[in-house]
C-alpha cells in the first residue's frame, strides 16, 4: 500500500481531532494556528476538523494568546479550542488529557511549532483508513517530495534514542520521537488507560503499548523543518531518554 498525490483525502468523511500540547509557546503556536486556520478554509474541512489546544501549565502567557486569536482573527473559530491546567505536568500527560473525551474517529498529537505542515496529516489519515490503528509520521524515512531540515544536535539525540529502543523491541520504528502521531480513537482510548509514563518518552510507551495491544503501526516519511525555540541537550536528553526506557522496561516487566 503506497500513498501518493493522487490518493489525497479530498473526499474523506473521517472526523479528526489535533492535540496540540504547549508549553511557554506565545512565540511559536500562533504561526502554526494560522496555518491548520488557513488549511481547513482552503480544503472546507471545518466539519471534519477539530483543534485542541492543552496548555500545559505554562508560565509566559500561552493561554491569553491563544484565546485572544480564537476569538479574534481566527476565521474557523469553532474549531479550535484550549484547555488549561496547572502546575506543568509534562507533554506525555497534556497529550493524555487532550486524548481524552475525544467524539472523533481519528486523534493526533502535533507539536506547537507546527514543525510538519497540516497537509502532512492527510497521509496519516490515508493509511488509518486502511487498516493500520496508529499512524506514525517519520523524520527519518526517505519518500518522494519529502525535505526534512533538522539540525545535529536533534539527529544525534535520534540516533542515540534509537539504540536504545531495542531493550524495548522497538527498534524496528526509525523514529519514534517525531512529535506527529496518529491514532485510531478506540486505540488511543486503549493506550493513554495503561499509560505510565508522562515525561519525555512517553511516546516509546504508545507504541510499546500499541505493540503489546496487537495495533498495527505504520510509519510514513513526512516533511519536517527546523524552527527556532527547541531546547534539546544531546547529553541531558539522552540520559533523560535512557532513564525513561529502563524504567518503561523495569514497569512493564514486574508489574
Amino acid at each position: 500500500m503506497i500513498y501518493t498525490k493522487e490518493s489525497v483525502l479530498k473526499n474523506s468523511l473521517s472526523t479528526l481531532t489535533i492535540v496540540i500540547p504547549a508549553f511557554n509557546e506565545t512565540k511559536r503556536i500562533i504561526s502554526t494556528l494560522n496555518k491548520i486556520d488557513e488549511y481547513i478554509g482552503l480544503n472546507q474541512k471545518a466539519s471534519l476538523l477539530k483543534v485542541k489546544v492543552i496548555n500545559d501549565g505554562s508560565l509566559d502567557d500561552t493561554e491569553k494568546v491563544v484565546r485572544n486569536w480564537i476569538e479574534g482573527t481566527c476565521r474557523n473559530k469553532n474549531c479550535f479550542s484550549i484547555e488549561s491546567y496547572f502546575p506543568n505536568k509534562g507533554k506525555g500527560h497534556a497529550v493524555s488529557y487532550g486524548f481524552r473525551n475525544i467524539t472523533t474517529d481519528l486523534v493526533m498529537y502535533s507539536d506547537a511549532d507546527g514543525a510538519s505542515p497540516v497537509e502532512e496529516a492527510e497521509k496519516l489519515i490515508y493509511f488509518a483508513e486502511n487498516g493500520f490503528d496508529v499512524v506514525c509520521g517519520s523524520r527519518i524515512l526517505k519518500g518522494d517530495d519529502v525535505k526534512v531540515s533538522m539540525g545535529i544536535k536533534r539527529r544525534s539525540v535520534g540516533f542515540v534514542f534509537h539504540m536504545i529502543l531495542s531493550v524495548l523491541g522497538l527498534a524496528d520504528i526509525k523514529d519514534t520521537q517525531c512529535g506527529f502521531k496518529l491514532f485510531k480513537t478506540k486505540a488511543a482510548q486503549k493506550i493513554i488507560n495503561l499509560q505510565k509514563c508522562f515525561n519525555y518518552a512517553f511516546d516509546v510507551e504508545y507504541l510499546f503499548l500499541a505493540k503489546r495491544l496487537g495495533f498495527k503501526i505504520k510509519e510514513v516519511p513526512v516533511n519536517w523543518c527546523h524552527v527556532e525555540g527547541s531546547k534539546i541537550s544531546i547529553l541531558a536528553d539522552s540520559i533523560k531518554m535512557l532513564t525513561e526506557v529502563l524504567k518503561i522496561r523495569f514497569v512493564y516487566k514486574y508489574n
